[in-house]
């Protein structure tokens, strides 16, 4: 997954739909929580995708923030 660019506001794309799709299949048992030791694989691309998804939200807020001020200080 790439990190899109600061002012697309398009939609979700086929790949990460498809990563979020496949941290919900919904036949598998339900995820198990674990304190220590083998965590639910799909728990962890879930964690994963969102961890992204994130920062990518976080990132483009961040360079609308510069463009901001640099149009104060022009």
């Amino acid at each position: 997954m790439t990190l899109r660019t600061p002012g697309n506001k398009s939609k979700m794309t086929g790949s990460e739909r498809e990563a979020l799709l496949e941290s919900l299949l919904l036949e598998e048992p339900e995820l198990t929580f674990t304190a220590r030791g083998n965590p639910d694989p799909r728990l962890l691309r879930l964690v994963e995708f969102l961890a992204r998804q994130a920062a990518q939200e976080c990132y483009a807020e961040e360079v609308q923030m510069m463009k901001r001020r640099r149009k104060r200080t022009s």
